[in-house]
């Protein structure tokens, strides 16, 4: 290439780049779109619903939010990723596409995007309705075992924690579900309140407020310790110690996303917006009583969670016959291998 060529290049490099932060500047100077991956009443809906009007006095605009559910969230996934990378179309999403290589919903992951901030995890709790002949977790696993894939499970689709949950029931208590699939935990608790359900795993938040007025019964936490919003609920690795390795890297996340490309400056005016709703009184509150735990995390913090939330859960899956693709084809190491 000549010096003249070479130069023109390097000069258009450095206009777009100064466009970009010119872009970045003034952003944002409208209204922000702000997909849902899951449906309404669900905990990733629950908490962008009450963080966003708090951040959009931040950032001095409209965040314009939507639900686009469908595909354990891959449709929502794949509708940012299709858009541009100017902030102006993010994602709040979960944990899921960590999952959807190996799963084989969806060549996207996280890897395609970057992780704005995570907001909070959470924990799984497994529920029946309250008039169930199911009163203890061990009853749970009796009667599936007397009724193997007979008894209904309801999930949020393959992949989503109600059916990571099935997944691990069946590695460790070898027991065989009939799954229903779902577009989040809002609908999930009106199939279990309606009596449509033998049993799911909800998120706590979602779940709570009908376990302590007795619509629902609660059997067990999917963690290695008690929730405390719920602490008479017992937690699995006390009611099965063969547990304890698969619940390294329980549960859930929530957080907000952008296309990987997004100048960093927008990255950062976005971060900084919801961290002020993240320390706002009302949220801490708020995840307090649904025994979420507040993250907050960016940057590189946030990457190396999810990726080793990605390596730990997708091993798991993988390694209990769940999965239709090895992580390894993904370059997702395994649990302790990428430390040797």
């Amino acid at each position: 290439m000549s010096i003249v060529k070479w130069s023109k290049k390097l000069v258009l490099a450095a206009g777009l780049v100064a466009a970009g932060v010119a872009g970045a500047a003034d952003y944002p100077d409208h209204p922000i779109n702000g997909v849902i991956a899951w449906g309404a009443g669900g905990g990733t809906d629950t908490v962008t619903r009450l963080m966003t009007p708090i951040a959009e006095k931040v950032l001095g605009k409209s965040v314009i939010l939507a639900n686009k559910t469908g595909a354990t969230g891959a449709i929502a996934t794949q509708s940012v990723y299709s858009g541009k990378t100017d902030g102006y179309t993010v994602l709040f999403h979960a944990e899921n596409p960590q999952l959807y290589q190996v799963l084989g919903l969806s060549p996207l992951s996280y890897d395609e995007f970057e992780p704005v901030m995570l907001f909070v995890q959470g924990s799984t709790v497994i529920v029946v309705p309250k008039d169930s002949p199911l009163k203890t977790y061990d009853d749970l696993i009796k009667a599936a075992k007397a009724n193997q894939g007979k008894m209904s499970i309801g999930i949020s689709g393959v992949g989503g924690q109600p059916w990571v949950t099935s997944t691990l029931l069946k590695k460790v208590e070898g027991v065989n579900f009939n799954p229903v699939a779902f577009d989040g935990d809002g609908p999930l608790v009106t199939a279990l309140l309606g009596k449509q359900l033998d049993v799911s795993g909800l998120a706590v938040g979602a779940a709570v407020q009908y376990i302590k007025n007795g619509d629902l019964r609660a059997l067990a936490i999917m963690k290695s310790s008690p929730n405390e919003s719920i602490p008479e609920v017992p937690h699995i690795t006390k009611l099965n110690p063969a547990f304890t390795d698969a619940m390294k890297a329980s549960g859930f996340f929530y957080g907000v996303f952008v296309k990987k490309g997004t100048p960093q400056p927008i990255i950062d005016k976005l971060a900084g917006a919801y961290k002020m709703a993240l320390n706002d009184t009302k949220f801490k509150d708020y995840a307090k009583m649904n025994g979420l735990s507040v993250m907050g995390l960016t940057g590189k913090e946030a990457r190396t969670f999810i990726n080793d939330w990605r390596s730990q859960i997708s091993w798991l899956i993988y390694e209990a016959g769940a999965g239709k693709n090895s992580p390894e084809k993904f370059g997702i190491p395994k649990p302790g291998a990428a430390k040797k």
